[in-house]
């Protein structure tokens, strides 16, 4: 289970790319923004191709695919069906366990304390009575 120090592993989440759909989104917009060719010429590679409104269906499939994949990659993440009641239970117990195990983790803290005050107290005792032998 992913903490708030640990990053959950990429292999439970859809790749990044999957939800990048801005750039080609852009792209499309601004073909279907540029005003036609007037020489009927094809632009050169380094500018955009203008698109007509009746081919932008076909031009806006492949954005249309990735939706859906990204769609469909978000369906499949574990907790997604969960309604907000359930989720909201999940984190009170998450909450919960992390308290008790704060709890643990400084019960251990004072104990090793106490133990390494007592060994410093007994070494302090073990040194007096040295002293106290040599006089």
């Amino acid at each position: 289970m992913p903490t708030a120090t640990t990053p959950p592993t990429s292999s439970t989440l859809p790749p990044p790319h999957l939800f990048d759909i801005l750039p080609p989104l852009h792209s499309l917009l601004t073909r279907l923004l540029l005003p036609p060719s007037p020489d009927g010429l094809t632009p050169s590679p380094d500018t955009a191709t203008p698109i007509s409104p009746k081919d932008l269906a076909t031009a806006a499939s492949s954005i249309t695919n990735k939706i859906q994949k990204a769609r469909t990659a978000v369906r499949e993440l574990p907790g997604v069906e969960a309604r907000i009641e359930e989720q909201e239970d999940v984190i009170a117990e998450l909450e919960e366990e992390s308290r008790r195990l704060r709890g643990v983790e400084e019960g251990i803290r004072m104990a090793a304390r106490n133990r390494l005050e007592g060994t410093a107290s007994e070494i302090g005792v073990g040194r007096a009575d040295h002293g106290a032998m040599e006089s």
